[in-house]
């Protein structure tokens, strides 16, 4: 009897400090859910749990509200991690594998920059990179920086311009592409796949928990990570044409990038479908969140769900002071 009180009381115990899974607490609050919610484990562990060698430890976040179990979101899958640590904080269908839209274009950035491009160089846009489904910033056959196009990509999300980093990379489109899947291989993402540099088909599809690894990527080149926390870029053509480009990741000109928060990344995604995607990164004193928001129903629900699952976070997690 003795010991079934002492399981009971380190079940409740760990139901306090390990989140849940978010289609569970829906359930309980009566909140409609997919008929396969319950096919993902009640307690989700990182892949990557087993503690580093001492010297090198990071320590995850505390949770100091321990009756705070997270938000109710509108995303089909979502996921709010420790940015150093790689804890999960918050999860909902977070394995989900799912359409991802624009944020492919992260994974093309990748590629590209490790073909070792002269990001000074003059070049020019063709009419033959043109792809359709979004915005042309950039004039064709009119000189421009490497940076110029690569800028139009992330910062503006311009399909043509992404597919232009494919043709200045030297690599045929079929070994582009080739190298994307091989680079998500390598980064760990076992269920991504890409068919496109731009993202716009169906068939580019990754997890919300694999996000992460191909953000933090990004944020190792200093050129992205300027580009994906601009809020405006501005590109001169040779012919003297100005163009300003303002960004589609909108949490840029909210509270999230103002006083203690900065946003040190993120990429945006639609196609009709994967619904309207996010994924981004909040830094708050000594805390770094990652947020990863896949098939919200509109472009106001993808970035209010990231919005409230990083101050969320911050709320009921401290962060240890390295």
């Amino acid at each position: 009897m003795e010991r079934l009180v002492a399981q009971f009381v380190l079940a409740v115990l760990v139901t306090n400090v390990i989140p849940v899974d978010a289609a569970n607490l829906e359930w309980q609050a009566g909140i409609p859910v997919p008929e396969d919610a319950f096919g993902v484990p009640l307690y989700t562990f990182p892949t990557h749990a087993t503690l580093p060698m001492s010297g090198d430890r990071v320590l995850p976040p505390i949770k100091t509200k321990l009756d705070s179990y997270g938000v109710v979101t509108t995303a089909q899958s979502v996921i709010a991690m420790d940015a150093k640590s790689g804890s999960v904080l918050f999860e909902k269908q977070a394995d989900e594998v799912r359409p991802i839209g624009s944020i492919t274009k992260l994974m093309t950035a990748l590629v590209f920059l490790e073909s070792n491009p002269d990001l000074s160089e003059w070049v020019t846009v063709r009419q033959a990179d043109f792809v359709g489904g979004g915005r042309v910033y950039l004039n064709y056959d009119d000189g421009l920086r490497v940076r110029d196009v690569l800028g139009a990509s992330i910062v503006g999300s311009d399909n043509t311009a992404t597919s232009a980093l494919q043709r200045l990379s030297g690599l045929t489109e079929e070994a582009f592409i080739a190298a994307m899947n091989a680079k998500a291989q390598s980064l760990g993402m076992t269920h991504a796949h890409f068919v496109d540099v731009a993202g716009i088909g169906s068939e580019n599809v990754t997890t919300a928990r694999e996000l992460f690894l191909l953000l933090a990527e990004a944020k190792t080149y200093d050129v992205l990570q300027a580009l994906m926390t601009t809020s405006s870029y501005s590109v001169v053509h040779e012919s003297g044409l100005a163009v300003t480009i303002d960004s589609t990741d909108m949490l840029l000109e909210s509270f999230l990038n103002q006083g203690l928060y900065e946003i040190t990344g993120g990429k945006t995604g639609f196609i009709p479908e994967a619904g309207y995607c996010f994924v981004t990164s909040v830094m708050k004193g000594d805390g770094e969140v990652f947020v990863a928001v896949l098939g919200a129903p509109s472009k106001n629900d993808r970035f209010a769900d990231a919005k409230a699952l990083a101050a969320w976070a911050f709320a009921t997690f401290t962060w240890p002071n390295l």
